[in-house]
């Protein structure tokens, strides 16, 4: 009978701090912290493994609500399984919009080309880092309003969602092979390290570095070298 009595008690305390935040245009976050009517997490904390960066992907884009951007120089199909796209296409669904920034600098023009109708190529050689790439276009078409793909060039690894956490670490969280999450850690095929971060100006600061980053579809690196099959 206490319980109900306390439930009642916290639904309303949370009804009058909505109520003082919306008047005076406080601050949610720390206000509600401060009632104790928010279960604080910390702002950064460690991942190892590669089921760890897996994990937390499969984590951002179930729980997202409005966006999540991706940052992978490499997309194969080791990575980006069904298990993944079963997962981007449930985030697309609920109207989540996925930034997705992929290729290596030094693969512009020698193993990603242009072909002569401007549409993106990979060598023979290169197809094992870029396997995924053709369902990923396939899934833009599908999702044209919601997936953008952008062509960074970079060799960074991380991922946000929302401004509520993002990823960043050494894992290659779209092309490397990937354990099974149910088997205990640690998992021994690979040694990768990320941190997990919380803090809203690291959030930001990583959103804003993806969002000003050129999109390299149309650079010359892509269209001045001969294409070979």
């Amino acid at each position: 009978m206490q319980n109900s009595k306390d439930l009642r008690a916290a639904s309303q305390l949370l009804k009058q701090a909505q109520i003082m935040i919306d008047k005076y245009n406080l601050p949610a976050q720390p206000f509600l912290q401060q009632l104790g009517l928010l279960q604080t997490q910390p702002e950064t904390e460690i991942v190892f493994e590669k089921t760890g960066g897996r994990f937390h992907l499969f984590k951002a884009l179930e729980e997202a609500k409005e966006r999540v951007v991706i940052k992978c120089p490499w997309a194969s199909d080791r990575a980006i399984d069904n298990d993944l796209m079963l997962r981007l296409n449930y985030a697309l669904d609920q109207g989540v919009q996925i930034d997705l920034g992929w290729g290596y600098q030094y693969d512009l023009g020698t193993i990603i080309k242009k072909d002569h109708h401007g549409n993106l190529t990979f060598t023979t050689e290169g197809q094992y880092r870029y396997s995924a790439m053709s369902k990923l276009f396939q899934l833009q078409k599908r999702y044209s309003d919601r997936l953008h793909l952008k062509l960074t060039g970079g060799h960074s690894k991380y991922f946000v969602c929302d401004r509520q956490f993002a990823y960043v670490g050494s894992h290659n969280i779209l092309s490397a092979t990937i354990p099974n999450l149910k088997v205990a850690y640690p998992d021994l095929q690979g040694d990768e390290t990320g941190t997990i971060h919380r803090n809203l100006e690291i959030i930001q600061k990583l959103i804003t570095r993806y969002d000003q980053a050129i999109d390299l579809t149309g650079s010359n690196m892509l269209s001045t070298m001969k294409l070979t099959a």
